[in-house]
């Protein structure tokens, strides 16, 4: 082999080298997936006391309807209505609190969006936007995939 066509192979070799990869090779999914996963306990912690909150204040308004209109007794009625009061309170606060916990995934960024939109919230709108502007920063820094995903047309349906 020939001097010159050992330098031009070793020049295309190079030029191989310095040429950057597509971003789908350099993408770690299986990082990305762990880092994702650890934002998830804590999500559903959230959840958890969010879900809870909201049963014990429809709990109480159906104990405030029965004791109104099956037992007839209008202060048990006041009684429970003065305790679903509280349990709006907590529950919006607990949805604040779970609004301020880190996403893991789009389903939970759309969430917030959708809760945010109680204006009784103790909770600002400027803060809600940046949050949700940051989780949405982490997922698209953070793909779980190395191909994007598409859109769904009429045409991929048969």
């Amino acid at each position: 082999m020939s001097a010159a066509v050992k330098t031009k192979a070793l020049a295309a070799f190079v030029q191989q080298c310095l040429d950057p990869l597509p971003d789908s090779v350099l993408i770690d999914t299986h990082h990305n997936q762990l880092m994702r996963q650890a934002r998830r306990l804590p999500w559903r912690k959230a959840n958890a006391v969010t879900s809870l909150t909201i049963a014990e204040m429809d709990y109480l308004h159906a104990k405030s309807v029965h004791a109104m209109y099956v037992l007839e007794d209008e202060d048990k009625s006041s009684a429970c209505s003065d305790q679903r009061t509280i349990s709006v309170d907590r529950k919006r606060q607990a949805v604040a609190d779970q609004i301020r916990v880190p996403a893991p995934d789009l389903l939970a960024v759309q969430w917030k969006r959708e809760a945010a939109k109680d204006r009784y919230l103790p909770i600002g709108q400027d803060e809600v936007a940046k949050l949700i502007a940051a989780d949405e920063a982490f997922l698209a820094a953070h793909p779980i995939t190395k191909q994007p995903r598409r859109k769904r047309g009429r045409s991929d349906h048969h």
